[in-house]
């Protein structure tokens, strides 16, 4: 386990390490081309499943919107039930602090630059991208399923029965994504079984390779969560969680997300002056009072007037704010929207700091909190027990270990790993330097500075000397000037930002790529029209409009065709893009083949197990608490002492269980219930399908709302009803629900 006691250590040049890369033959060297390092194509099956516009009905395929732009969005408009984009609490809309067009937004054809509730990738688009000419051809993408249960929390109930790409929508979990990850990966292998003739998953190097070679476009799969090793209080191995990503093709992942896990301290995202920074430290906030507080740790969250949040009368996993007339919450849907915007948009940037107050969890050593340096805001967690396990089993696999997301002395931490490994890869799949980012605070500018998410140099370093590859974030920037860089011109957050930290990035000598991250709250670079410095500039603006449609600048995959003429446009010298368009692809798979050449060099570690022990002088059954850690039992259930047994919801139980609900007396974990077997609730049963009071098999279906938004629900006149796929022009039909027109007429569709 790795200390976190001490401040971290950094020296101007770390010590070499080995880089075994095995030898490849001059005929399979890829060349030409580019890699995106970060990206969501199953992004509208996240957060709810329903919040995202895709086009026209139908357009959603395998996990996919299928074609780009289909069809003008209705539009969402204030006081009335929209199809898409719905936020809970409409301040997020006044104020813009989830994106241009998540809740009330006007129709346009999109997506613009800030979209974030129209999807952003499109099969067309990728196909676009990865059959363009060599020399700016995308020829690997690394596609992760994305889960947040935040802003799950925010869109599934406001947008829930919309009938998007989740039809009656996913619902969110609480504390464990792996049910939203395992969907999102099972969509990506259809969507590549499906365009099978040019693009192919990638599970080795040598799968890469081979792909590429054979003019296809490989996907790796990766997973990207705040849950996806479930929350704190789980006592499951997660070790056993990331074996069984890795065989379900998973080949890179993330410790933490936007919150610390139960496996790392997550970067500071943003500073606490910005709205993004207040929202990431009030999300930590609530967090800790949901899966730490009496749980696993003490939690001491205090307002201004010594209002303890966590310490009430909710019991475990409650949170209540400080007036009279705050009710107990136990998930973020619950909390009124007053509230939202009291603790999100205010207190998160003072005493609503979760990061702050965040204690030090069994299985961390070290302090904990956070520490200002430098001017910015600091996680004390490095790796926990289980997390340096996580991250050992990775390297025994050969799998792309990656440290974005994490605080600072955690990628310290991995890095001491790394060195156990014979100098193992570390790469930075979407990020950017610190050194080269201007802080901007006016309505119109509004650019980052530094902050824990991006990376200092000494960060940089770790990524440079073990042969790692770094995935550029091509969002809004302003950057430093940088004279070596060939771009004169300063033009906030275009091209000309992003082209100076290219040429920085590639000076420290590292090898590059992109990451458009397109899932909810990220912008894409803008155009120079749009921001009013074209013609200072000179030159095309090549990402104002993508054939007769304005997109106001880098609004979706398909216009990174343009993105090296772009680059030409604002001066980024030719020595610098003809890295850029040559060296990627390569150096993302001699990676990769380095860390499957040293998956044998380090050795696991045990396991530090964790329990609770309650206090011999607890409260008997019946008596009131407010946390288990006061009962005998070590279970507090609606404010009274519980049995051990007893549960309140299916959280309580394993993955194999469900929470008993009788009609009279407690509630305790059962085994899920087999197809066949009686039930009054999907979660009682193993398939998760409840239908006419039976199990039901997974395919089985009530009504339309069962199916995805290309499929209805068959009617035989025996048997089971399945999911069907809609009928075209001519086919034969009895109800008009069965056709994709939604018109049956003589019993034909039409």
């Amino acid at each position: 386990m790795m200390s976190a006691t001490a401040p971290v250590k950094i020296t101007k040049s770390p010590k070499e390490v080995s880089k075994i890369t095995p030898k490849v033959l001059d005929s399979d060297r890829i060349r030409g081309g580019y890699v995106l390092t970060h990206e969501h194509p199953t992004n509208p099956m996240a957060f709810g499943g329903n919040y995202a516009f895709t086009g026209k009905k139908g357009n959603y395929k395998n996990g996919v919107m299928e074609n780009g732009y289909t069809a003008d969005c209705g539009g969402c408009k204030a006081g009335k039930k929209c199809d898409h984009g719905e936020v809970k609490g409409s301040f997020t809309a006044a104020v813009g602090a989830l994106g241009g067009d998540m809740g009330d937004h006007k129709s346009h054809m999109g997506p613009l630059h800030d979209s974030n509730s129209h999807a952003r990738y499109a099969t067309q688009w990728i196909k676009e991208a990865a059959q363009d000419k060599d020399d700016t051809k995308l020829k690997l993408m690394v596609a992760f399923a994305v889960e947040s249960e935040a802003m799950c929390e925010q869109l599934y109930y406001a947008n829930k029965g919309n009938g998007g790409p989740g039809g009656d929508g996913y619902a969110c979990s609480h504390g464990d994504t792996v049910k939203s990850m395992d969907r999102q990966i099972d969509a990506i292998k259809d969507w590549a079984k499906a365009n099978s003739s040019w693009m192919e998953i990638a599970y080795t190097a040598a799968d890469a390779r081979r792909i590429i070679k054979a003019d296809k476009l490989a996907i790796v799969i990766g997973v990207e969560s705040d849950y996806a090793f479930g929350a704190e209080d789980r006592t499951f191995d997660p070790v056993d969680r990331l074996n069984h990503y890795y065989d379900a093709g998973v080949r890179t992942f993330y410790l933490a997300h936007k919150v610390s896990s139960r496996l790392a301290g997550a970067d500071i995202y943003r500073s606490k002056d910005e709205i993004g920074g207040k929202i990431i430290r009030a999300t930590q906030a609530m967090a800790g009072c949901f899966y730490v507080d009496d749980a696993v740790a003490n939690f001491p969250l205090k307002s201004d007037s010594g209002h303890k949040f966590c310490d009430n009368t909710c019991g475990d996993g409650g949170f209540k704010g400080g007036k009279l007339t705050d009710k107990c919450v136990k998930k973020y849907s619950d909390l009124s929207e007053v509230n939202y915007a009291a603790y999100f948009l205010g207190a998160g940037g003072g005493y609503f700091n979760g990061f702050k107050v965040y204690p030090k969890l069994p299985g961390f050593s070290g302090s904990a909190g956070s520490r200002m340096d430098h001017g910015v805001e600091r996680n004390n967690l490095g790796l926990s027990n289980d997390g340096e396990r996580v991250v050992r089993e990775a390297m025994r696999k050969g799998m792309i270990v990656n440290i974005d997301h994490v605080s600072m002395r955690s990628r310290f931490d991995i890095d001491k790993i790394s060195q156990d490994f014979d100098g193992y890869p570390m790469n930075a799949l979407h990020n950017n330097p610190n050194a080269m980012l201007v802080a901007n605070s006016t309505s119109k500018l509004k650019t980052p500075g530094p902050n824990e998410y991006d990376f200092d140099d000494s960060e940089l370093e770790l990524v440079r000397k073990t042969g790692g590859f770094f995935g550029v974030r091509v969002g809004p920037l302003d950057a430093k000037d940088y004279a070596k860089s060939g771009v004169s011109t300063n033009c906030p957050k275009t091209a000309t930002e992003t082209a100076k930290i290219l040429a920085y990035l590639m000076d420290k000598g590292l090898t590059v790529g992109y990451s458009l991250d397109y899932a909810t709250i990220t912008e894409g670079v803008h155009s120079r029209t749009f921001e009013n410095c074209g013609r200072s500039l000179g030159g095309q603006d090549h990402l104002h409009k993508y054939g007769s449609h304005i997109a106001e600048g880098l609004s979706h995959i398909g216009m990174m065709k343009y993105w090296h003429k772009e680059l030409d446009a604002v001066g980024l010298k030719k020595s610098y893009t003809d890295k850029l368009r040559n060296d990627g692809p390569e150096a993302f798979v001699s990676m990769w083949e380095s860390s499957e050449a040293k998956k044998r060099a380090g050795q696991q570690i045990s396991r530090e197990t964790q329990t609770t022990t309650p206090a011999s002088d607890g409260k008997p059954r019946g008596a009131a608490c407010t946390s288990k850690s006061q009962c005998k039992s070590n279970r507090c259930s609606w404010g009274v002492c519980a049995d051990a047994d007893e549960c309140r919801d299916n959280g309580d139980c394993s993955s194999s269980q469900y929470c008993g609900d009788p009609i009279g007396g407690k509630a305790t974990c059962k085994a899920l219930k087999s197809q066949g077997q009686a039930c009054t609730k999907k979660s009682q049963c193993a398939t998760d399908r409840c239908s006419w009071g039976r199990c039901a098999a997974k395919d089985e279906c009530q009504s339309n709302s069962d199916c995805n938004n290309n499929q209805y629900c068959g009617n035989p006149i025996g048997g089971k009803q399945t999911c069907k796929a809609l009928k075209s022009k001519g086919e034969g039909c009895t109800k008009k629900h069965q056709c994709k027109s939604n018109q049956c007429s003589w019993g034909k569709c039409k």
